[in-house]
């Protein structure tokens, strides 16, 4: 898959992030800052002149349409550990569908559901479930169609983050100008996903880092205190993504002075650590903040 051109567009807060990647490197990415009346937490609220920005910026970098994948916010979503009995195949969809309007409370006639079946015995099924708003993917949809693409494949952001990681069991926190976001994984499956919007009013790049790091040990503590009999192993690393967390600066700030890692290490007993995709990445590249974005290409897209 890597000797193949792929696209990735990732709609971030109010920005769109573009990367290609050529031959298993990364070749060339854009940002783009799209003003709040057409966008706003990764929502978008205008597709055709948003659409009209992401056409001008594919040009902009020579980014090739035949292979192109994108990301769908993760707000609004639902991820959910579902059980049901072990039936046929051609039952699945129905039964998912049933049992998603019994224990999910949004409106799952109004969502796209999807799912991957995680152990199967005699008499049960194990499945991890998402469900996304259909408006949302609708709209994004229609963007795209505004910028005269097709989506090969189009993604959700913690899945996409989970790929860039690629650990068996870890947390991956995730923090933006607009938002931070906390998942936990398990074999492979974010078990656990919390997304919150940020008001950016006053706060500091360091009061976002606090409330990160706040709700990391809340979510932490709720997962092994509902988990007793498979609580995160001690040597559980915490993987840093998201544009606050850019390389160039975290990689000085660990140097330099240990406070970014004593804020993390005083809330977690966990090792701290950054996603090592296995793509050449150019040292201009931050990896945080395009950790979305790489995680579409390392998607499966044949």
């Amino acid at each position: 898959m890597f000797k193949r051109k792929i696209t990735t567009i990732s709609f971030e807060g109010n920005e769109i992030r573009f990367l290609v990647i050529r031959g298993g490197k990364a070749h060339s990415w854009r940002t783009k800052t799209i003003p709040p009346e057409l966008m706003n937490q990764g929502l978008i609220q205008n597709p055709v002149s948003v659409g009209k920005i992401i056409q001008s910026t594919l040009k902009e970098i020579k980014a090739p349409k035949r292979v192109m994948v994108t990301s769908v916010t993760g707000q609004r979503s639902v991820h959910r550990i579902m059980r049901i009995p072990n039936i046929q195949d051609k039952l699945l969809e129905e039964t998912i569908h049933r049992k998603a309007k019994q224990e999910l409370a949004i409106p799952v006639d109004e969502s796209d559901l999807s799912w991957r079946i995680i152990t199967r015995a005699n008499n049960q099924i194990v499945l991890y479930l998402l469900a996304v708003p259909n408006a949302i993917i609708d709209t994004q949809v229609e963007t795209l169609r505004a910028a005269k693409i097709k989506p090969k494949i189009m993604d959700i952001k913690p899945l996409a983050l989970q790929r860039v990681v690629n650990k068996k069991t870890t947390i991956i926190v995730n923090l933006e100008s607009f938002s931070m976001g906390v998942i936990i994984v398990v074999n492979h499956i974010p078990i656990l996903v919390r997304t919150i919007p940020l008001e950016t009013g006053n706060l500091t790049d360091e009061a976002k880092i606090d409330l990160l790091a706040q709700e990391l040990a809340r979510t932490v503590k709720y997962y092994n205190e509902s988990n007793k009999n498979n609580r995160l192993p001690e040597e559980t690393v915490v993987y840093l993504t998201g544009e606050l967390f850019d390389y160039p600066r975290l990689e000085s700030r660990l140097d330099e002075s240990p406070n970014l890692a004593e804020r993390f290490s005083s809330r977690t007993p966990y090792k701290i650590s950054l996603p090592k995709p296995p793509l050449e990445i150019p040292p201009k590249l931050s990896v945080a903040k395009y950790a979305v974005n790489l995680g579409l290409a390392l998607k499966n897209t044949k």
